[in-house]
């Protein structure tokens, strides 16, 4: 990652403001990292909703959604002019610190845009990696100082929590919700109730599963079999 055809290609941090949407105002701002990272980490989170058993005090658990997830970066920020093929890092060099270039880095990702009172949004690209985020936390560590006190090395090690554009999670929303016929594979134990409960949130709603598959007997079904889901229009409350 971060290669092309021998040349180095730089992470880069685009920072913008967004609309109620989640879409960019304007341009966003590039950052290049001064160095690649070397590792990265990603975690992903998977949500559970527990629903309750028509008949019985137990509880099941159910899918709810799918986190983006979080990334964690270490970057190197370096002002002894040692860095390679370094923009900033010439400049930190230039100045004999790297404390403005952090101050630069921490107000790109985790500036409050005074308008709309949330902390700006981001997209990681490096190679073949794109991630949008919002920076969750970052944790500066200054390992090398000059004469006079000025850090020449540190490290910030960053962790973004991971979102989709509002637009696009709409979609996302329709393509699992209830709205939308979908085939389901019973289960053992399972219910034409239970699954109605579990996908419209009301076991009545089994009559309209019956009714989409043929079925005379709404207990007559048996676990591997294929049954239709259709769109219900839910009542009122």
């Amino acid at each position: 990652m971060g290669l092309l055809d021998g040349i180095l290609l730089k992470m880069m941090i685009f920072s913008y403001h967004a609309d109620e949407n989640g879409m960019p105002k304007g341009l966003p701002i590039p950052y290049p990292v001064m160095y690649n990272p070397e590792k990265l980490s990603k975690n992903i989170a998977v949500n559970y909703q527990a629903q309750c058993v028509p008949g019985d005090n137990s509880q099941e658990q159910s899918f709810h959604s799918v986190q983006s997830g979080e990334v964690t970066f270490e970057f190197l920020f370096d002002a002894t002019g040692t860095s390679v093929n370094s923009i900033n890092g010439d400049v930190a060099s230039a100045i004999g610190g790297v404390d403005l270039e952090i101050e630069l880095f921490l107000k790109l990702t985790g500036d409050v845009d005074p308008e709309e009172h949330k902390p700006r949004s981001l997209t990681l690209v490096w190679g073949t990696f794109i991630f949008n985020c919002k920076l969750k936390s970052a944790k500066v560590d200054y390992t090398m100082f000059s004469g006079i006190g000025r850090p020449l090395r540190a490290t910030v090690t960053a962790t973004f929590v991971g979102h989709e554009f509002r637009v696009i999670q709409a979609a996302l929303n329709k393509l699992f919700s209830s709205d939308l016929t979908k085939v389901h594979i019973v289960k053992a134990g399972e219910t034409l109730p239970l699954i109605a409960n579990n996908v419209y949130g009301n076991p009545t709603y089994y009559v309209e599963i019956a009714k989409a598959n043929n079925l005379s007997n709404f207990r007559n079904i048996r676990p591997g079999q294929e049954i239709v889901l259709p769109p219900v229009e839910k009542q009122r409350t």
